[in-house]
């Protein structure tokens, strides 16, 4: 077990640093987590969450005298924004496409290249310098070509191999309730052997974690200026000692004294060791150094860490007095010209470094809308939660409303017998009730027993409800239209195309935020790949071939040139939810027009366009498509050969007889058939 470290160790001191940091980040993130925590509550909260003291009264409450109502309900609308919305921007993964990126043509002639300028009609020595790098920047261009193919064969398997599916549904829910969803970049390693023989398989992919997780740079309103960022971990003591190669008495310290603010759990979200001891601790990534010359590091040890550099990683464990990744023997070390250890500076560099490309980070996060001035992104319904919260309020009032009216006042005479009043609360029998008056003494039964009509909910009320349910609407874009319904009919086929174009505005923007997002993810895990994998981990996906060019076209080039020199994208619309309708209603246009010129084309021997047609077609009735092709024509005859010779076919069935041996001259034509 290490024993306390002295106050001035500069691994003490780094991590009292960095948990100061940890803090004030979680201080700038609360106004985000106040709306994520309020947002997911109306997704999947209790029915009755909105009317608790601590809510309806607190901080951000709305209600400081009014007595609730008896009947309390919820309207969990941001549940119907996730599935209504969400299903349909991410309905499968997306196809990745890597390329090349294309430098502009520049023509010879401009260049003096079109006339030899040397002796002897030659090109100069200058021209045969641009000619011989033109031709070196062609075999680059094949070289990032072949390295495209290989790249794009991989992002396109690890998805499904990953289930990246399952992963981005994690990450687009939670964007639209809290207003950022996170995937993180990462490497792991899967056993494929059962008898341990075969070493485990690496692959890189990108996986959920919850946005509440991630800290940031709290000095910058702009989240492309942020100089480092953390990842929140919670996991099992034994394997964070396993991990890091650090006694488990030491992580223990962080389990003593009270919890902090950096190892409190969310309400409703508190881990209780159940299975295994728990610890939390947070990796940091750093574009600013180690901490020793933060504003608030101690002065004795300020540039204690600079040949470290700019990029640091650490991992920090609140109570335990050094980082997880830098145990306190390393400093003890023979040190080098540096001034330090040598074996500091590969523990605290990146995993994958992810610095070599701009804005680079190893989290990527999808957020739909963004503030200015504030580097955390806003919660979809966030706009819209003062009409939910009136919402909530007016139908809870009207459901008791609705019970109160529904109440039976009967008001009997006192002086009537007590009887009467026995019946009136007595079951009824069939129905019916049977009530005996024994005399009315000249008066009439509603003098003795009436019953008072309460009044009706008014039309007003709905009224008000209505106005509000149209405003949510049109803060969130859950408009009736999307639920395939509407009020009142189209007028014209003009309105129904404009309010149907109109309602895809926010899907689409959406859509579009989230091609991006995975476009960067694209990016990011081929900077990864570039970096961790070897050729036996792709050669599964490749092939040996694909694992040998993997070696000379990957492993050999420049992390930097293959993020500049390539361009990922995500095919448009390929992760959306396909409109069949709209698709068949294409193909069918498609059909009438192209069909009749294609049907020119076959039947001039050129079918391949009227196939690809009929495909398209068939596809977009998910019918088969194979008894609607046009076979390939036929292959021409062979010209005739002239009566007295033998046809090539007659010459190759003969076995060659027919042709003249080579020391003879070949038969002659009679001159009655030479014209």
């Amino acid at each position: 077990m290490q024993e306390s470290l002295p106050s001035n160790n500069p691994l003490k001191q780094c991590v009292t640093t960095w948990i100061k940091k940890l803090k004030s980040a979680q201080k700038y993130k609360k106004s985000f987590d106040d709306v994520a925590k309020e947002a997911s509550q109306f997704f999947d909260g209790d029915h009755n969450w909105m009317w608790k003291d601590a809510y309806a009264r607190g901080e951000r409450g709305y209600n400081s005298n009014i007595a609730p109502p008896s009947f309390r309900m919820q309207l969990n609308k941001v549940f119907e924004l996730v599935e209504i919305f969400a299903s349909v921007i991410y309905h499968r993964n997306p196809v990745r496409t890597v390329s090349v990126q294309q430098p502009p043509d520049t023509p010879l002639d401009q260049m003096g290249l079109d006339q030899p300028l040397g002796p002897m009609g030659q090109p100069s020595p200058e021209q045969q310098a641009i000619l011989e790098s033109v031709r070196n920047e062609e075999d680059q261009r094949n070289q990032r070509k072949t390295a495209a193919k290989l790249l794009e064969g991989y992002l396109n398997w690890s998805p499904v191999e990953l289930d990246l599916k399952r992963q981005a549904r994690k990450v687009v829910n939670e964007a639209m309730i809290k207003g950022g969803g996170v995937f993180w970049t990462e490497m792991v390693s899967l056993d494929v052997s059962a008898d341990m023989e075969r070493p485990p398989m690496k692959m890189v992919g990108s996986f959920y974690d919850t946005v509440d997780n991630l800290l940031i740079d709290p000095d910058f309103d702009n989240e492309d200026d942020m100089l480092w960022c953390a990842r929140k971990c919670v996991r099992p003591l034994q394997e964070v000692a396993a991990t890091y190669g650090i006694p488990e008495e030491d992580l223990k310290k962080h389990l003593d004294g009270d919890t902090t603010t950096l190892r409190k759990e969310p309400r409703n979200r508190k881990k209780k060791d159940t299975t295994n001891t728990l610890v939390t601790f947070h990796k940091v990534w750093s574009k600013t150094g180690m901490g020793d010359r933060f504003k608030d590091s101690p002065k004795e040890n300020k540039g204690f860490f600079d040949t470290v550099g700019r990029y640091c990683y650490l991992v920090i464990c609140e109570g335990v007095p050094y980082p997880l990744n830098l145990p306190p023997e390393i400093l003890q070390e023979q040190v080098d010209e540096t001034g330090l250890p040598p074996s500091i500076i590969p523990r605290v560099a990146w995993p994958i470094p992810f610095y070599a490309d701009p804005n680079g980070w190893p989290f990527t996060m999808l957020a739909f809308h963004r503030k200015p001035g504030y580097a955390w992104p806003i919660s979809h319904i966030k706009p819209a939660i003062g009409e939910l919260r009136l919402l909530n309020w007016c139908f809870s009032f009207l459901a008791t409303r609705i019970a109160t009216s529904c109440e039976t006042v009967v008001a009997v005479q006192k002086a009537a017998d007590q009887d009467i009043k026995d019946k009136l609360l007595a079951p009824s029998e069939g129905g019916f009730k049977v009530i005996e008056l024994s005399e009315l003494l000249g008066r009439r039964v509603e003098d003795v027993v009436s019953v008072f009509q309460m009044p009706q909910v008014s039309k007003d009320l709905w009224d008000i409800i209505q106005a509000i349910m149209d405003q949510f609407a049109q803060r969130t874009g859950l408009s009736e239209l999307v639920f395939g319904y509407t009020r009142a009919m189209f007028r014209s086929a003009a309105e129904a195309q404009i309010k149907n174009e109109n309602i895809s505005i926010r899907p689409d923007n959406m859509a579009n935020e989230l091609e991006d997002c995975m476009s960067l993810l694209a990016r990011r895990e081929a900077l990864a790949a570039r970096w961790l994998l070897e050729p036996q981990d792709v050669e599964p996906v490749l092939g040996a071939m694909g694992a040998a060019a993997w070696t000379q076209t990957i492993m050999k080039r420049d992390i930097v040139d293959l993020t500049r020199e390539l361009l990922y994208r995500v095919e448009a619309g390929s992760a959306r939810k396909p409109n069949k309708a709209s698709r068949v209603e294409q193909m069918q246009m498609a059909v009438q027009t192209l069909g009749p010129i294609l049907s020119q084309l076959a039947g001039a021997g050129v079918t391949e366009p009227f196939n690809a047609l009929m495909k398209d077609w068939a596809k977009s009735l998910d019918i088969d498509a194979a008894g609607y092709l046009l076979p390939p024509p036929a292959p021409p005859p062979p010209p005739d050969a002239p009566p007295g010779l033998p046809s090539p076919a007659g010459q190759a069935a003969q076995g060659g007889e027919g042709s003249p041996p080579p020391d003879q001259p070949p038969p002659q034509i009679p001159p009655e058939l030479q014209t």
